[in-house]
Parts: structure tokens; sequence; C-alpha cells
């Protein structure tokens, strides 16, 4: 037999999501725009006048500003506003809003990273060496911002308050990503692997997931509700 009520449940967690998710679907499309316009105006306007790329620098700084703004709201808000009281008490189970809530983050944040790096590697192309691109047009780029949303996701629903959340997601972001870096510059025999890159993605993917399950466990003991 057919279950009305659980398709109305399904049809509420969808349109929740969406209303939660659709300022990051508009944030996101404005990040990327804004990054392209960057780079049009880099490549056709101040070429001549740049020795270092202020789109490369910008782009450096998108992972973490995705996981301080879009990863560490995502929990820590309905947390420290106690909505998710309401939510979480609600026919909808705690672990499956936070799953649907996750995947529209998760969609955002790779959607966002393919498109930046796609544009970085156009507005960089032949300008500059690997060394000076490959934190923004290599596939670890990628890791580089799942790890970071993550990372924020993690800090909310462990510390349930947003500023501090985001505080303490842009500090151990800076320094793991800092202890990476020291690992391949003091290592130079790194830069001579191909596969560095998909190493790099692996390790912050693995470290990523590893996040985003401690996220779910502190979701499923948290209070009361489903």
């Amino acid at each position: 037999m057919d279950d009305p009520t659980g398709a109305a449940v399904m049809s509420g967690l969808a349109w929740f999501t969406w209303r939660q998710q659709r300022s990051i679907v508009v944030a996101g499309l404005a990040v990327v725009a804004g990054i392209a316009l960057a780079g049009y105006i880099e490549t056709h306007l101040t070429f001549h006048l740049l020795a270092a790329s202020n789109t490369r620098a910008l782009a450096a700084f998108l992972p973490a500003a995705l996981g301080v703004f879009w990863g560490a709201p995502l929990l820590a808000r309905p947390l420290e506003n106690h909505t998710a009281d309401l939510i979480w008490t609600q026919t909808v189970p705690r672990v499956r809003w936070f799953a649907a809530a996750l995947v529209g983050l998760g969609v955002a944040t790779i959607g966002v990273a393919l498109a930046v790096r796609a544009i970085l590697s156009a507005v960089l192309a032949d300008r500059f060496d690997g060394h000076y691109t490959h934190d923004v047009v290599s596939v670890a780029a990628i890791g580089y911002a799942c790890f970071a949303v993550a990372l924020g996701v993690f800090a909310g629903a462990a510390i349930g308050r947003v500023e501090p959340a985001m505080v303490v997601t842009l500090l151990v972001y800076a320094v793991v990503r800092f202890a990476g870096g020291e690992v391949r510059w003091r290592e130079p025999d790194w830069w001579h692997r191909d596969d560095l890159p998909w190493i790099e993605l692996a390790a912050y993917g693995g470290l990523a997931a590893a996040l985003i399950a401690g996220a779910f466990v502190v979701v499923a003991r948290r209070g009361t509700g489903r």
C-alpha cells in the first residue's frame, strides 16, 4: 500500500531542505561569478601589470571561507537558536534531516570548487609554474574545499554556537593546511610526483569523510528527538 504520510514527510523534508539551502545556492553562484569577473579583469585589463595573480589569491582563501560561512553554521545555527529542538521532534528523524541538508551543502561545495578550478585553469594558463598554481588548479583544491566544509560542519555540531565554530574552523583549517604545505616544501621530491594532487585529494577527502562521520555521531546523540 502507498504511504501518503511517509510521502508527505519526505516532501516536507525536501521543501525544508531547499529553504535552508537556497541561500547557499545563491551565494555559490555569486562566488563563481565574482571569481570569473576577477579573472576576466585580470586577463583582459591588468595582465601586463601583474607579477602575481589576484584571482589566485582570492581562490586560495575560498576553501576556508566555505568552511567558515557554509559548514560551521549548518548545525551550529539551529542548535544555537534552538530551532533544532523543533526540527528533531517532528516526524523527520534527525539523522535523515542532517543527511538531506548535507547532500545540498556537499553538492554546492563540489560544484563551486569545480567551477572555480575551471576558471583558474583558464586565467593562470601558461603564466605561472605548477608550484604557484597547485593549490587552486589541481584536483587537490576540491579536497581542500570538502575538508574545510566538513570541518565546519563537525565544529558546528560539537560546539553548537556559530561564532566559536567559525573561529575553530578557521584556525584548525589554517593549521592543517600549513602543516601539509610544510611537508610538500620540505620534501622536494613530492613535487616531481604526477600523482601528488590525487594523493592530497585522497588525504583531505578522507579527513572530510571522518569529520562528517563524527558529525553524524554527534547529531545522533544530541538532546532528545528521533
